[in-house]
């Protein structure tokens, strides 16, 4: 027990250390990724060969409803790694736990120091608001000219109280260009909003509740209502 204990909280501590590096990240986080391994090695001891308890365990963390906006795919890859390392050490696979701790974090530092997983620097993504009577066909061509090696239009979204048009575009262009020159040659054709990234960002979700019960042999004896889905906006 102890050694499972101690090595799960050893590669916690080994796992938040890599997820630190390059990242931006919260103290409340760190200290979830270094103890979240522990607390599911216990969970494992405790439920093992105990359906009944499996369920109850279950039902419980159906019950946690995550109010805080989505993390990156890098803090969901972290958790599922913490995830695994607990439920690796609480199995008694501590060998095991260790050579995917070690494996993992290697993968991480390498694709963070390598062009792999790099953003391309001559991608942009736009959000550009106009009026409904904006002439946006071949906008970029014309104004960016050979600088320009690619531009296309995602989405058009009407916006009908203000009458307004949002335009989203994914363009390439010539390292050469910076996000000044092509905010400033944006500016001047008049539009009303213009966001500019350097990666195409998040979504916006809202969850979606959905009521669930487990039955028992003497009829249900859990009852809740708990996030079914994400639906994107």
């Amino acid at each position: 027990m102890a050694l499972t204990l101690g090595s799960s909280l050893g590669l916690g501590i080994l796992l938040a250390a890599v997820y630190k590096y390059k990242s931006l990240y919260s103290k409340e986080f760190v200290m979830t990724l270094s103890l979240l391994p522990t607390l599911i090695a216990v969970i494992i001891f405790l439920v093992n060969g105990n359906l009944g308890t499996s369920v109850a365990v279950a039902g419980t963390f159906s019950l946690i409803k995550f109010r805080s906006a989505a993390g990156s795919s890098k803090d969901l890859l972290a958790v599922f790694m913490a995830t695994a390392i607990g439920l690796a050490t609480g199995m008694g696979y501590i060998g095991l736990a260790v050579l995917v701790t070690l494996v993992l974090s290697l993968a991480i530092l390498l694709f963070e120091n390598t062009p792999f997983a790099q953003v391309d620097q001559s991608s942009r993504h736009l959000l550009v608001t106009v009026d409904k009577e904006f002439d946006y066909d071949q906008f970029f061509e014309k104004s960016f000219g050979k600088e320009l090696k690619a531009a296309k239009l995602l989405s058009i979204k009407y916006k009908k109280k203000k009458e307004k048009l949002v335009l989203e575009y994914h363009i390439q262009v010539s390292q050469r260009i910076s996000d000044k020159h092509i905010l400033d040659t944006l500016l001047a054709a008049g539009p009303k909003d213009v966001v500019l990234n350097k990666q195409v960002p998040k979504k916006n979700f809202y969850k979606k509740s959905t009521i669930v019960s487990v039955i028992g042999p003497q009829g249900p004896f859990f009852h809740a209502k708990t996030p079914s889905m994400y639906v994107q906006n």
